[in-house]
């Protein structure tokens, strides 16, 4: 071997380092087990089709959950209760599986986990578990009504009829009809979670959810009505509006967990006041919201991915690379930055959970402040990268439409973005006081202000002075403000914090430079507020600027090694493959031989 090949065996294998030290600040502990569910789901070959009808794509969704399940060889009541593996599922199946994203959550978060944590275990209960967990019905929570979601002030209804031994859930107005879940397909078995108000004797028990077989290889359960939606323009599924007449519901369809049980004369025992019971009803949503925001930033780490390997392979006009052009790097590095924070983040909050950290209204907020962040975040960047992909953004088989689609769905489900800010941002919780486990004593300037602004918020909240958020209309506004605030502030401790613990020098070098440049520009976004509030002269404010600029030329020129901790499967679609035009020219069957120089 010459001291050349020596040298350039040396320094591929210091990049390997590197790439690998950087990856585990994305995946943690867990990086064998996203390679091994990644290698699954990217089997399922859901590569995006061409000519199919909405309603054919709909019906993709069954098939690839029951083979993601037999893939994984766990029944799904395992997949569902294990966070780590069920996030993992949800992440992969975004960027390799599209269609298949679209009804996990409402399959392992909402109704296999409404029945592993409030059912009773009772036979009926476990003959439909039995049936969820091969994927031989598919799991669907029905919640949001046509009034809107309603919360404890339900319209739906769920009566006990003492003769039937049972309940009758009806529809009682048209503002009650429940609204967009996936059922309307008439051959796909669906079991439902739906929530009602319970009535007992004529008295209000507040809202529970109850579990229904809703529809068999028979035909809908007697009494239950369903018209399909119009199509979406993506995230192919088969919505539908869902009305109740009278349909029985057998004693044990109640999921009241160990806090509310019927009686065998007949009487309800709650340990909860009415009003609470909704809430300790829907506490499963807080799992699919944190699934959906991992799975979100997921497909933006695999977006940033393609982009840079495009760019640097297409050299339009003068010669130079895209990768080259200043404005496509600049894009490209700031997405990165804000990617890394929000993975780190969105990684801790579900190591949180896996390891039962805190009480269950704890871990609802960190899940509240994570969906609306990392979503929104993964949404700008695949914008992007799809604008700067041109017309091969455009085209579904390079997949940044999908994504982009399913991240619209992704933004309504489980609770709309920007209704999460307010939940979170009017909590009883002082938001300023989170932190995440490990957080270090001593944090960079930047940091540190971050968490001026945010303070400033949450003391205006609670005086009353809602402009202190800024351009704030009322409560509302300023509780969005002050989520987002708090949400952007762990996201860039997490991601520093993060690079105290990595050995690799070039790699912690790298992630501390993602950390600053995502918090310089958060701070660089909030620049008037900053200013207003006198706490950025026109020093600061040049140095907020300069060393944004640094961190970002630095870490414009590792982007192939950043991107590449992101470990994507081999996605079909040019702009993923080694040589775009070769693949264009595979797909038209066009070879070198028939053009002429």
């Amino acid at each position: 071997m010459t001291t050349t090949d020596f040298a350039a065996a040396t320094s591929a294998q210091r990049e390997s380092e590197t790439v690998e030290a950087l990856r585990e600040v994305i995946f943690g502990a867990h990086m064998a087990l996203h390679a091994r569910v990644r290698d699954v789901v990217a089997g399922l070959s859901d590569s995006p089709p061409s000519g199919l009808t909405f309603a054919a794509e709909t019906e993709r969704a069954p098939h690839l959950l029951r083979g993601v399940i037999a893939g994984l060889g766990r029944p799904a009541r395992e997949i569902a209760a294990d966070a780590q593996l069920r996030g993992a599922l949800c992440e992969w199946a975004q960027v390799a599986a599209p269609r298949l994203l679209l009804v996990l959550t409402g399959h392992f978060d909402l109704a296999i986990g409404a029945i592993l944590g409030l059912g009773d275990g009772s036979a009926y209960q476990q003959d439909c578990l039995s049936e969820l967990d091969t994927g031989a019905a598919i799991g669907v929570l029905m919640l949001t009504e046509l009034g809107g979601t309603n919360g404890a002030d339900h319209q739906t209804t769920a009566t006990w009829d003492p003769q039937a031994e049972g309940f009758r859930l009806t529809t009682p107005t048209a503002t009650a009809i429940k609204s967009m879940p996936n059922v309307a397909d008439p051959g796909v078995p669906k079991t439902v979670v739906v929530t009602a108000r319970l009535i007992v004797d004529g008295r209000d028990e507040g809202v529970l959810p109850f579990l229904l077989r809703l529809r068999t290889a028979t035909g809908l359960a007697e009494g239950v009505h369903v018209v399909r939606l119009p199509d979406k323009g993506s995230a192919p599924m088969d919505h539908a509006l869902i009305r109740f007449d009278q349909v029985l519901l057998p004693r044990e369809a109640l999921l009241g967990g160990d806090w509310a049980r019927m009686t065998p004369d007949g009487r309800l025992e709650c340990d909860l006041p009415p009003r609470r019971r909704f809430h300790a009803a829907i506490s499963v949503l807080g799992n699919g919201r944190l699934d959906l925001a991992n799975a979100a930033i997921a497909s933006a780490r695999a977006a940033l991915g393609g982009l840079v390997n495009y760019t640097g392979q297409r050299r339009p006009g003068s010669g130079i690379s895209m990768a080259e052009r200043d404005a496509v790097s600049r894009d490209l590095v700031s997405g990165v930055a804000a990617v890394y924070a929000t993975s780190v983040l969105g990684r801790r909050i579900r190591d949180l959970r896996a390891d039962s950290s805190g009480t269950d209204r704890q871990q609802a907020l960190w899940s509240m402040l994570a969906k609306p962040l990392l979503s929104n975040t993964a949404r700008q960047v695949l914008i992007t990268c799809r604008e700067r992909a041109g017309w091969q953004g455009a085209l579904r088989t390079n997949h940044l439409v999908d994504w982009i689609g399913n991240l619209d769905a992704i933004i309504t489900a489980e609770g709309e973005n920007q209704i999460m800010q307010v939940t979170a941002g009017k909590a009883v919780e002082d938001l300023t006081a989170l932190r995440l486990p490990g957080t270090p004593a001593e944090m960079p300037w930047y940091i540190d202000l971050l968490g001026v602004r945010e303070r400033a918020i949450a003391d205006g909240i609670r005086t009353g002075d809602h402009a202190a958020a800024g351009i704030a209309f009322g409560p509302d506004s300023a509780a969005i403000e002050l989520a987002t605030a708090t949400a952007e502030r762990l996201s860039a401790t997490a991601v520093f914090a993060a690079a105290r613990t990595v050995d690799d020098i070039d790699a912690r070098e790298l992630v501390e430079a993602a950390a600053a440049a995502y918090a310089l520009d958060r701070i660089h976004a909030n620049g008037t507020w900053y200013a207003a509030h006198g706490h950025l002269a026109a020093d600061r404010a040049a140095a907020v600027a300069s060393e944004l600029r640094e961190h970002y030329t630095f870490l414009s020129t590792h982007l192939p090694t950043l991107v590449a901790a992101f470990d994507l499967p081999e996605l079909p679609g040019p702009i993923f493959s080694d040589n775009y035009v070769r693949a264009w020219q595979d797909y038209s069957g066009w070879a070198d031989t028939i053009f002429v120089s």
